[in-house]
């Protein structure tokens, strides 16, 4: 074989040697050998192998003008002052034409993948093994629909001015929000900065176009993060010149959010979309544009946390807008477990090596809130979840002040340290990561409720194991701290409101329902713990009409408040219901003792709460409207007895058991005769 003719290498100014462009761009090490470098020819890529005299340094944009369209938006677009910032140049956009090739990196491989015996046994090696295996693809193009979509997106952000306000309450409520706060305000930041950049004196359409390029190309390169990596570093890796539609994705799907629970006589909202049938435009198009964002992600292939933040929002935004049962927000939440998957975030390990600690929390954030979110739609829908727990590193976030995270140094050294043994911090703050932390605490004891409930398998143990996930789910319940459990501080009526209680009242619920789940099964399997089922149903249902009598002035939390009446409140109303009818049907005595009218009370509220909560606009009215009528029908034989022909009480009683049949979880059917397939409940968990 001939030697390779080589030259001597060049060195760049800061003395280090320069590297091919291939090996450049895709930050990989090069061997600098010339004309062509060993791994390019590995790669079998000579042809692009070169070395740029002035890699940096780019050539004079053409510019290409095309007529000005006004926005198509529902808001005008308002007056934005020129910054000082320099005019986005205009590259060349000729549809159809390239983006720059970027290898695409395959994401967490794991003990089974083929490159695990070759990693497991790196130091037996010769020679040096990269950490990331680079698989050379051709780089999609941005055809004329994906251009023209991107620009009608931009255009509709350019114009809806409350986006940041919408943000700024979001992060406001008492709520569970998952995205860190101070990687929205930089987003926004940056958002602001470029559409200032813009120059509204001259062709506003090619400047959008060429936006939409630039953030494309920025999407495509994979977020490189390292240890040393400071956060303003990190952030700097997706704003500004670096700008990523994943970033646009959580922006938009935030906003989104807030603007479901925004109430229509908010005066921003008015401002920004004077009539109701402006304002559920704007919400259908902020949904598209989220939409759009992650379709963008998808071609791009890069995964990492901020795509999963968004994929979050956004199946958040989805189960509001469509309802839980929408095939749109169960094929968003697979997206989601996808990318937790492929970025390696199920597993620690893989989230140690070369990665700063805020970031190692942020992602561990990042994985809590899709399992959690997997974990509450699979319950629904009675699917198995995306994400198991058996193959997860069930390790929580710690539980840290987001300030402090940021900040580092001996802060954060100190407020970790703090930290008392089961993880909780020591200053009686609840934290937004807190409530994160607990109710994924919280998931896994769903994860093994769902895998006893929807499985298949006999289990010959399954009272000592319907009790064990009990036992464990109630120590760990006791083991959070005090001023964040409402069995401890939320009990007194007057004690705390809507606002500051919200969040604790919801994760308690959330725990009781696990319980009830487990219950259910037992009734159904072992025909034992009937009184414990009824006991368990009544005390959520109670939760359920508090939640429902205080509210916050300022928002419109229906969409909220029905997701909650229909996951939680239908089946504990339901086993009451059937259990008062069997018992007012069949003479006694009976196994349980019920509290007759405490039950009739609390079902009576709860039904006038299924009447006035959902509004037709919402993906979830008709199942509030079916599940209103059927228990209606069967409160009002209980309260008011009528001799009727067997039949016709087989017929009632095998209605609300086709409906719900909440004693066979494995059986629960919410896309009956009786539903309209695209109906389903609000799925706000924010």
């Amino acid at each position: 074989m001939a030697e390779r003719p080589t030259r001597g290498p060049a060195v760049r100014r800061n003395g280090t040697l320069q590297s091919c462009e291939p090996c450049r761009k895709a930050k990989l090490r090069c061997d600098h050998a010339r004309p062509v470098c060993g791994r390019c020819i590995t790669k079998m890529i000579t042809t692009r192998c070169f070395y740029h005299p002035a890699p940096m340094t780019k050539g004079i944009a053409s510019n290409q003008t095309s007529p000005i369209r006004p926005s198509r938006g529902l808001v005008n677009a308002q007056p934005r002052s020129n910054a000082s910032s320099p005019t986005l140049a205009v590259e060349s956009t000729r549809l159809g034409a390239n983006l720059e090739p970027t290898p695409e990196l395959p994401g967490y491989l794991g003990a089974t993948s083929y490159s695990a015996v070759l990693t497991e046994h790196r130091s037996d090696l010769p020679f040096e093994m990269d950490s990331n295996m680079v698989t050379d693809t051709s780089v999609k193009s941005l055809d004329p629909d994906r251009l023209r979509a991107g620009i009608e997106l931009l255009k509709l952000l350019y114009d809806f001015p409350i986006y940041d306000v919408l943000i700024r309450k979001f992060y406001t409520r008492k709520g569970i929000i998952v995205v860190p706060i101070t990687i929205v305000e930089a987003i926004i930041e940056s958002i602001r900065n470029t559409f200032d950049g813009l120059d509204i004196g001259s062709d506003i359409d090619a400047q959008f176009q060429a936006l939409v390029y630039q953030i494309s190309q920025n999407t495509s390169r994979p977020l490189s993060p390292h240890g040393s990596m400071t956060v303003h570093e990190y952030y700097a890796s997706f704003t500004g010149k670096n700008l990523r539609w994943e970033a646009l994705g959580v922006v938009l799907s935030g906003s989104g959010i807030s603007l479901m629970s925004t109430s229509d006589n908010d005066p921003d909202l008015v401002q920004a979309a004077p009539s109701s049938e402006a304002r559920e435009r704007l919400r259908a198009q902020i949904v598209e544009a989220s939409s759009i964002c992650l379709g963008f992600c998808d071609q791009a292939s890069s995964i990492n946390e901020l795509l999963g933040f968004a994929q979050y929002n956004d199946v958040m935004l989805k189960t509001q807008h469509y309802g839980d049962s929408s095939y749109q927000a169960w094929r968003r939440l697979s997206d989601l477990s996808a990318t937790v998957y492929a970025a390696g975030f199920h597993q620690e390990s893989s989230q140690v090596e070369d990665c700063p600690f805020f970031l190692r929390q942020w992602r561990k954030i990042c994985f809590a809130s899709a399992f959690y979110a997997d974990k509450a739609i699979a319950t629904f829908v009675g699917r198995p979840p995306f994400i198991n727990y058996r193959y997860c590193t069930l390790t929580p976030p710690m539980d840290l002040n987001e300030d402090v995270l940021v900040a580092g140094g001996e802060d954060l050294a100190r407020s970790i340290s703090s930290l008392n043994m089961d993880g909780w911090n020591s200053q009686k703050q609840n934290y937004r990561v807190s409530m994160i932390r607990l109710r994924f605490l919280f998931s896994v004891y769903r994860d093994q409720a769902l895998e006893i409930a929807l499985g298949t398998c006999d289990d010959w143990d399954l009272v000592q194991k319907s009790h064990q996930i009990i036992e464990k789910a109630r120590a760990t319940l006791e083991a959070a701290p005090h001023f964040i459990r409402y069995d401890v501080q939320g009990q007194d009526e007057d004690e705390e409101s809507y606002a500051s209680s919200f969040s604790s009242l919801h994760m308690y619920l959330d725990y009781l329902y696990t319980i009830f789940l487990l219950q259910r099964v037992l009734v159904k399997r072992t025909n034992t713990g009937q009184e414990a089922l009824i006991d368990t149903s009544r005390q959520a249902l109670s939760i359920v009409i508090r939640i429902g009598s205080e509210c916050e002035p300022c928002m419109d939390l229906n969409r909220h408040f029905s997701w909650i009446i229909l996951y939680y409140g239908v089946p504990c109303a339901s086993v009451l219901t059937l259990e008062l009818l069997h018992q007012t049907q069949e003479i006694g005595p009976h196994s349980v003792v019920l509290p007759r009218a405490e039950i009739i009370r609390n079902l009576s509220v709860f039904l006038s709460c299924l009447s006035w909560v959902p509004r037709p606009t919402y993906g979830n009215y008709q199942t509030c409207k079916e599940a209103e009528k059927k228990l209606s029908h069967i409160l009002d034989q209980i309260i008011d007895p009528q001799p009727i022909q067997r039949d016709v009480f087989n017929d009632v009683t095998s209605g609300l058991d086709s409906f719900l049949d909440w004693y066979n979880p494995s059986n629960w059917d919410f896309n009956a005769e009786y539903l309209s397939s695209t109906d389903g409940f609000a799925f706000s968990r924010v």
